[in-house]
């Protein structure tokens, strides 16, 4: 399989599982700054280069935050999907993913961006944190279940 989610020189993220130079984001200075920070809670997530599933030549994002870590998947409609592991950086999430076919490991980042600053009910600042290139999708469907279980289940036997 080959999953390119953009060239490094385009406006969104950028892997190839079929690439020995994986390199990281570059992260502009108006991306999240977090020290020692969870940008996202402990929960399950789905992220589109469509803000709409299940588009063909659209890349997709599920995984589970649990304490920082996070395991999940790229995959994209009516194909396979590559398995990833990691755990968010100050500005970025830092991924090992898992090339499904050879099954080696590559390095990869997603830049995070605050979307929404707003103050909660007791006058702290709270920044919403999003992937960069990446549209958050409401709900997951059967196969984003299935193929988050697969890489969960996958992550636990290594």
């Amino acid at each position: 399989m080959v999953l390119s989610l953009a060239a490094l020189s385009g406006s969104s993220p950028a892997y190839s599982a079929d690439t020995e130079d994986q390199r990281a984001l570059t992260v502009s200075s108006s991306l999240v700054q977090a020290e020692n920070h969870q940008p996202l809670e402990d929960g399950v997530y789905l992220y589109g280069q469509s803000p709409e599933r299940d588009q063909i030549g659209s890349e997709y994002l599920v995984f589970e935050v649990t304490q920082g870590e996070v395991v999940g998947a790229f995959y994209m409609p009516r194909s396979s999907f590559d398995c990833f592991y990691g755990s968010f950086e100050a500005d970025r999430l830092a991924l090992t993913v898992i090339d499904s076919y050879e099954r080696t490991e590559h390095p990869y980042a997603v830049a995070l961006e605050s979307t929404d600053t707003v103050a909660d009910a007791s006058g702290e600042v709270v920044t919403s944190v999003g992937l960069q290139g990446y549209h958050p999708i409401a709900d997951l469907n059967a196969n984003d279940q299935r193929i988050l279980d697969t890489c969960k289940a996958d992550r636990l036997a290594q």
